[in-house]
């Protein structure tokens, strides 16, 4: 649909059209509130039905109204009217960058340009906004020089600043399917052109097109159609040299174009604040120079002519040589001053995290080496304890993901990152890595090694000694020692352990989980196998072996018996390792052990005095069941700043607070974490809102009738109701779904206790009350408040009872500092 002359949408008149943009036609229109021109761009009516392209309409407004700079087209509002939704929007008199270009440009004016929207990109990168669609098109210039940028149509928020835009609407609104192309192909980037996750540094390749073209008049990568035009964007070939095309371009110039397109982002300029920089240095260079010329000063690539000039003309020169130092020394000062002053006060902040990702592995299907390297320097730089280093389970689905690097550091909240790749060739191996500073995308430090695969052990040594340098960690000898330990030097077994590290974070439950944890057995074996002495492998085997005692096969007590002579074995070989007595504190806090919790406390303590960023989890874990919440509420917050986004992490908060029948707070961490407001079972039967109750037991029956924790709802909700007899004929099913060697077994015990202290057996409560603080669960805070408990409070063994347990609740606190 067409508007003609004197429509009326909102209070703009419509002048006339002014052309055809991505999401509509715009027109030229009177604001007649303030009497001014501006431009109004309106969605036709047939693309309003469209979900998707409303979302990108209503995207482009609000990302660009976000913003506040010269070099950016103003948004004045978004509406709509019976003629349909527009944007209105400043009004430019001047020509689009496409119709400038027909006429040759000097490589002066292009450099302003160049300067104007590197400073137009660098607002919005600020913002969090990257444009992805930089193409002449989308560039206006005025009839004074100024440059506009337009059409934040495909927009993306990356970052969300409270202080740079609207923290609800873009979230929803700007993000794209992953895969998702967008953009004009002759101006993408490589990822861009892949539909990988884009940052910055692709509006900086795509600037770099954009000036390319300006001087010399052609594309540098093109074809004569989309296959040719992608295939020459994702090759390896960079475009061919300015100087062919051009004598005006300078080498400095040509460099800086040059870097701004390479194919790997890694190489480009990291932030187009440095590319503003090298830009402005280059235009004050260029000034300089121009004005020498002017002057009649020669410059330091005089001829040789002018070496043969008369004494006179020196001696009349010197005069002006020495006022061309003093400008050319005033000028370094203001570059540099300036320089300093734009340097982000962020940018100097002490850097308290670091993610370390897994290295892209460069050989189809081979990641397990690029995992394990990770993995080395993430418990290296942990264990000086200077430093908050996210756990290799927080980073390793990375290995399958398209994500770069700041885009993960960003969803990993750390302070800075580790990215790299690994090719391997027979025996041989290239290394490179990147460390960067998440804040700017500042690389901090960046190496290739080229080495034969024996000399990983010395790979890793390196990069976690330079991560500590570079983030300028103060490390006594001790913690200089941890970085440079290697638990072996054999790369056959380093091998086989790296395999079976590649899957121990991901462990299963059951009969579903035995072949995974078999086959990671096996790898830790071999490993053992190549070199006996490999104390980590020793470890990594005994809590694999825990881990089938206690959640696959327990009715197997050989399991067991393996993981003691492992923990042994690793613990003779290095005292000082914290997985070890990780794997101890596990079957020690078990059936196999006689639940011996405040031993297993001990363990993950001694544990985080070798490694401050292990065990919070699993600390927590014991605390709870001890009744020591303090302690755990600590715990539980460390592991949530080690690893915030872990689900598994998460989900112990309402785990926690659940145990101990806190439903309240359980029911806030479920909202806090993940949106559900919806109250449990469990909640409604604390909370006496039975009806509720036993709609919420009937729907879980129907639709997971294998749920372990159904019989025991059922016998506390039948006590609740008054119908013992039904109560207590839950028992016996609650007992068969969960074996005395269970992991959970006491959490069974407890709910028998509270079924029979409602119906007032006071004997039988205590009984099974007993067998659930000696299974595991001595958790004498809940047993004082619980009110299922309160039918038997007066009684004789129920009060002998708590008289025990907080004597030995008592003895716990004084040991682990409970105040």
């Amino acid at each position: 649909m067409h508007l003609a002359p004197g429509i009326i949408l909102g209070h703009y008149e419509i002048i006339s059209p002014l052309g055809e943009g991505g999401m509509g036609e715009v027109y030229l229109a009177q604001d007649t509130n303030l009497n001014r021109p501006v431009a109004l761009k309106v969605l036709p009516e047939s693309v309003v039905g469209n979900e998707q392209r409303m979302r990108r309409f209503i995207q482009e407004a609000k990302a660009a109204s976000a913003l506040n700079h010269p070099n950016i087209l103003t948004i004045y509002e978004i509406n709509d009217s019976p003629s349909g939704k527009f944007i209105a929007m400043e009004f430019i008199e001047g020509q689009s960058l496409r119709a400038l270009m027909k006429a040759p440009l000097s490589a002066s004016h292009v450099l302003d340009i160049a300067i104007q929207t590197a400073s137009a990109l660098a607002a919005a990168h600020a913002a969090g906004i990257v444009h992805r669609d930089i193409k002449p098109e989308n560039m206006m210039v005025r009839s004074d020089g100024l440059v506009k940028v337009l059409d934040f149509g495909l927009a993306k928020l990356t970052e969300l600043r409270s202080d740079a835009v609207d923290a609800e609407a873009p979230t929803r609104a700007v993000n794209t399917e992953p895969g998702t192309v967008m953009g004009t192909l002759l101006y993408m980037s490589p990822e861009q052109a892949r539909g990988q996750s884009l940052d910055q540094r692709t509006d900086i390749f795509s600037l770099g097109v954009v000036i390319y073209e300006l001087l010399s008049g052609r594309l540098p990568f093109d074809g004569s159609n989309t296959n040719e035009i992608l295939a020459a964007i994702l090759s390896d070939r960079q475009p061919l040299p300015l100087a062919r095309y051009t004598r005006e371009c300078s080498v400095e110039f040509e460099r800086i174009v040059d870097k701004a397109l390479r194919k790997n982002r890694d190489e480009r300029y990291q932030t187009s604040k440095d590319l503003l920089i090298d830009l402005r240095q280059l235009k004050e260079h260029m000034d300089f120079e121009a004005k020498l010329e002017r002057s009649g000063v020669p410059d330091t690539r005089a001829t040789s002519a002018a070496s043969k000039r008369t004494n006179s003309f020196l001696k009349r020169g010197s005069t002006l040589w020495l006022s061309a130092a003093l400008v050319i020394f005033g000028l370094a000062f203001f570059v540099y001053t300036w320089r300093s002053r734009g340097t982000p006060a962020t940018a100097s902040t002490p850097i308290k995290s670091l993610a370390v990702l897994p290295l892209k592995s460069l050989d189809a299907g081979q990641n397990d080496l690029g995992l394990g390297i990770a993995d080395a320097v993430i418990r290296k730089v942990s264990q000086t304890g200077e430093l908050i280093v996210r756990p290799t389970s927080a980073v390793r689905h990375y290995v399958s993901e398209e994500t770069d690097a700041l885009t993960a550091a960003h969803q990993l909240s750390t302070d800075a990152v580790l990215e790299g790749s690994v090719q391997r060739a027979n025996d041989h191996l290239r290394v490179s890595v990147n460390l960067l500073r998440t804040v700017d995308g500042a690389s901090l430090w960046a190496d290739n090694f080229d080495m034969r695969m024996t000399d990983i052990f010395a790979i890793q040594d390196t990069v976690a000694q330079q991560v500590a340098a570079k983030l300028q960690l103060q490390l006594n000898s001790a913690q200089q020692t941890r970085l440079t330990k290697r638990s072996t030097t054999n790369a056959i077994a380093y091998e086989f352990y790296v395999k079976g590290m590649a899957d121990v974070y991901e462990l299963g439950y059951g009969d579903a989980g035995k072949p995974k944890v078999l086959n990671v057995i096996e790898f830790f074996k071999k490993a053992i196998a190549a070199d006996p002495n490999y104390a980590l492998a020793h470890s990594q085997l005994a809590y694999a072996y825990t881990w089938m005692a206690l959640f696959i096969d327990p009715s197997e007590a050989a399991w067991a018996d393996r993981a003691r002579e492992e923990i042994k074995q690793a613990q003779t070989l290095d005292p000082q390792l914290a997985e070890t007595h990780l794997a101890r504190a596990l079957l020690l806090w078990s059936a196999y052990d006689g639940w011996q919790i405040d031993a297993a406390i001990r363990e993950v303590r001694l544990a985080q005095q070798i490694d401050p960023n292990v065990g919070h989890p699993d600390l927590a874990g014991l605390y709870q069941h001890a009744g020591l919440e303090k302690l755990a509420a600590y715990e539980l917050d460390r592991a949530l700043e080690t690893n915030p986004t872990s689900p598994g992490i998460k989900g112990e908060f309402i785990d926690m607070a659940e145990i101990v029948r806190d439903y309240d707070r359980a029911l806030t961490d479920r909202q806090r974490f993940f949106g559900e407001s919806k109250p449990g079972v469990w909640y409604l039967m604390v909370k006496g809102r039975l009806d509720e109750a036993k709609r919420a037991l009937d729907e879980t029956e129907a639709k997971h009738p294998e749920d372990e924790e159904l019989p025991e709802m059922w016998g506390v909700f039948f006590a609740l109701k008054g119908d013992f007899r039904s109560a207590e004929a839950k028992i016996p099913e609650v007992l068969n779904r969960h074996p005395i060697k269970g992991p959970v077994y006491h959490h069974a015990s407890y709910d028998i206790a509270c079924i029979y202290a409602m119906e007032g057996k006071a004997d039988e409560a205590v009984k099974w009350l007993k067998e659930t603080a000696a299974t595991g669960f001595p958790c004498y805070p809940l047993f004082a408040r619980d009110p299922f408990l309160n039918r038997i409070r007066q009684s004789a063994a129920f009060v002998d009872f708590m008289n025990e347990s907080k004597v030995k609740w008592e003895a716990s606190r004084k040991e682990f500092g409970e105040q």
